[in-house]
């Protein structure tokens, strides 16, 4: 099945490139190790030099009808993912995505899922404007989130413990210069107490509740102990209408709850819930804001919750004295 694939990729190229059986024969050889560099391709007698990777991307994603409305000047190539989402490749070989608020991401951080939850589905969607808002982002990850709420005018605390994820953060947050002020990232993880922890990627998210073979130390505190933290840099919490908390941390929402005094700060909560990993469910977890006067609702965001239970898997949203609770 896979050489079919390939043949069916191969062939579908012709009607992208118009050097298509040089390129894929380069990018055979590269891929195998025979050689290196990138892969020379010529559209509407433009040529520009891609990364193997790139390559591989578009002419998949050409090939399945995701990547549509090719254009190619002297400076750049473009092309249209899902009908809403730019692909754009520098002469330099600086390949990013823009997404159709106008935020960009480097290609090399890009996870379709979470992309597609962020900006297509809106799974974190709290209001077109967010001006006066304050966003506690828990498990930034490469920093899509952080630059989604920024954009729509709140200021951001990004939190991500994983060093790989949170260097992607900054690089991605340098990549939109005129969100950078907006936004505040911090390298750390959150748990049950101050200390260290030892954390590993699970699903696209930092989680350190796994027990796999790549886990790296992390600095690790309590929710308290980051808005103590988050005080001390001069941010002015009470100087916000609004006030959030969006985690996305992969078990250390069940942690978070039993911290009620920094709970109370926050206006709306919103979870990605992950209780599949701590063999528990998210009736704890509301269960415990709804006695602190928030008003909740659980809802599947994905296929993924959909198939292994929305009690062990899902999003959780609640809110406080800001009219009904957002989707």
């Amino acid at each position: 099945m896979r050489i079919f694939r390939m043949l069916k990729v191969l062939l579908t190229s012709r009607n992208l490139f118009s050097n298509w059986l040089s390129a894929s024969i380069k990018y055979f050889l590269v891929r195998h190790g025979i050689l290196r560099g990138r892969i020379n391709v010529k559209y509407n007698n433009v040529e520009h030099l891609l990364q193997p990777k790139v390559y591989s991307f578009i002419v998949n994603a050409y090939c399945d009808g995701m990547l549509r409305d090719f254009s190619c000047n002297q400076d750049m190539l473009r092309g249209r993912l899902w009908g809403a989402i730019d692909l754009v490749v520098l002469r330099n070989g600086e390949t990013y995505l823009v997404m159709p608020d106008g935020v960009k991401i480097y290609f090399d951080f890009f996870n379709p899922l979470i992309i597609a939850e962020t900006w297509l589905y809106e799974i974190h969607f709290l209001g077109h404007d967010l001006s006066d808002w304050f966003v506690l982002d828990v498990g930034a990850y490469i920093g899509d989130t952080a630059l989604y709420y920024a954009k729509r005018g709140t200021f951001v605390v990004a939190v991500e413990p994983l060093p790989s994820y949170y260097e992607a953060m900054l690089k991605n947050i340098e990549l939109n210069p005129d969100l950078k002020p907006r936004i505040l990232p911090i390298n750390v993880a959150i748990g049950p107490e101050d200390g260290y922890a030892y954390s590993e990627s699970v699903d696209g998210a930092a989680c350190v509740y796994s027990s796999g073979k790549h886990r790296v130390r992390v600095k690790s505190v309590r929710l308290s102990t980051l808005i103590e933290e988050i005080n001390s840099r001069g941010v002015d919490l009470n100087k916000f209408k609004f006030k959030a908390l969006k985690m996305d941390c992969k078990g250390c929402e069940y942690d978070v709850i039993h911290e009620p005094n920094a709970l109370k700060l926050f206006n709306i909560v919103k979870i990605e819930y992950s209780g599949y990993l701590r063999n528990k469910t998210y009736h704890e977890l509301k269960k415990v804001l709804e006695d602190m006067g928030f008003k909740c609702r659980a809802w599947a965001h994905n296929e993924y919750a959909l198939r292994i239970g929305l009690d062990r898997h899902g999003m959780l949203t609640c809110s406080k004295g800001c009219g009904e609770v957002i989707r």
